[in-house]
């Protein structure tokens, strides 16, 4: 038996496709692979947001979806713990402590004694930035990240499924390997990638302002 994380998979969110430049296809990309990476005898635990929508639609999927399933809710999942375990999961809570690692939906302000890390989502693909129109824009712990490049404590681990090819990834690989999904900060090649579009920004901005300056407005 195996045990994977996931988190925030919004299944059938058509906005947070371009909220977090997401495949048009996400949600088809998540549940084939799903169906193919976790197996009927694995345990996983969805740290939350399952999906948008009419419940009846995404929680149908999850069904169909092998191994056990444990749900730690998200602000997205606003029905009662007993719900989802009557529709799909074998357990649901608010938060929960698993070998050693205290998992939550958000970022915790406390770790637990005994616990070495605080595993969450909810920050999505943060070291890329936001779109224009991403509600989230203005968020303070998605900004302060965002800007700094860091985690509000050095122990928050972040799964996002965005930086995992939204794949399930096994929960001890995930805690051994942080770096491999840019779990404490962005690696080198989202940094660039940030880089030339802070550039590529910065241009645009100088020549609306050098066409401004030139008297052209109104024209």
């Amino acid at each position: 038996m195996k045990t994977y994380i996931v988190s925030d998979t919004h299944l059938n969110h058509d906005n947070i496709a371009t909220y977090c430049d997401r495949p048009a296809n996400f949600t088809e990309l998540i549940d084939r692979n799903v169906k193919q990476i976790v197996k009927p005898e694995d345990l996983v635990i969805h740290v939350g947001d399952i999906g948008v929508g009419k419940n009846e639609g995404y929680l149908n999927m999850i069904a169909q979806w092998p191994g056990s399933w444990v749900l730690v809710r998200g602000n997205h999942d606003g029905k009662s713990c007993q719900f989802y375990m009557e529709h799909g999961f074998d357990f649901a809570c608010d938060a929960m402590i698993y070998r050693g690692v205290w998992i939550t939906h958000k970022p915790s302000d406390i770790l637990p004694a005994g616990c070495s890390v605080n595993l969450h989502g909810h920050l999505h693909n943060v070291w890329d930035g936001f779109c224009d129109n991403d509600p989230e824009r203005e968020n303070d712990i998605f900004s302060q990240c965002s800007k700094s490049g860091r985690l509000p404590q050095p122990w928050h681990r972040l799964f996002a499924i965005e930086y995992t090819n939204y794949m399930p990834v096994e929960f001890d690989k995930f805690i051994a390997k942080p770096d491999k999904y840019q779990s404490r900060g962005p690696n080198a090649e989202t940094k660039e990638r940030m880089r030339l579009k802070r550039e590529a920004s910065d241009m645009l901005k100088s020549a609306v302002e050098t066409f401004i300056g030139e008297g052209n407005v109104g024209l």
